[in-house]
């Protein structure tokens, strides 16, 4: 009797264990993918931030390039003795929108999968979350924000001025009168100086923008390398 209780006890003991150890290399397999799946996620939001940053930096340059542009175009009276193509240059510098939505799949894969939150540096996954819940959201309704003026200017443009006959990219006749006076008009100037300075709002939070994305790389890169 002994003899087969004993052995009882050793099977039992066995399967247990085998339960035990079964289930310990679930979960390791389990924390082993969900760390590779992190990682891999992690090297995503880098690319994308570094790809949204490069974005950003060609809007900053473009608004400084253009900027110069407004300046000539509030000069009514000196525009009408620049040469056709520099006016046609000032023009269309200031009717082009200059903003640019950002990319965010990358995050958005990583709160659907919720890999987002198996970030354990609770101050770096605060940061994540603040660039892209908060700055973004914040710069592209600056970018909404210049698209509609801009469509204000079309609306000014159709109602007031005189485009080319033989235009295709909303050129003026500079030789209508409706075009000389039109772009003197004291509403036509307020709504030029306006989008300058929804383009300098948009600079600013795009340079605001970087550093958050600067510092959140640099703090990607530790945490990864820690790991």
């Amino acid at each position: 009797m002994k003899n087969i209780l004993a052995r009882g006890g050793i099977e039992f003991i066995a399967v247990f264990l085998g339960i035990v150890l079964s289930l310990w290399v679930d979960d390791y397999r389990y924390s082993a993918n969900v760390r590779k799946n992190k990682y891999n996620s992690l090297d995503a939001l880098v690319l994308e931030m570094t790809d949204n940053k490069e974005t950003l930096s060609y809007i900053i340059t473009n608004i400084e390039y253009n900027d110069k542009f407004t300046d000539r175009l509030l000069e009514a009276e000196n525009i009408i003795n620049q040469k056709l193509t520099s006016k046609d240059s000032i023009w269309n510098a200031n009717i082009i929108p200059l903003g640019n939505k950002l990319y965010v799949n990358a995050y958005k894969n990583m709160v659907s999968s919720s890999l987002l939150y198996k970030i354990s540096d609770k101050k770096l996954l605060y940061k994540i979350q603040s660039i892209y819940e908060y700055e973004i959201n914040n710069f592209e309704w600056w970018v909404d924000y210049e698209t509609k003026f801009i469509e204000h200017i079309d609306k000014y443009i159709i109602n007031n001025l005189a485009l080319n006959k033989k235009g295709y990219n909303w050129e003026l006749d500079w030789t209508n009168k409706l075009t000389l006076g039109g772009i003197k008009n004291t509403e036509f100037q307020n709504i030029i100086i306006g989008n300058r300075s929804n383009r300098d709002a948009l600079k600013y939070y795009a340079e605001k923008l970087i550093l958050s994305i600067d510092i959140a790389l640099k703090e990607i890169k530790n945490y990864m390398e820690k790991a």
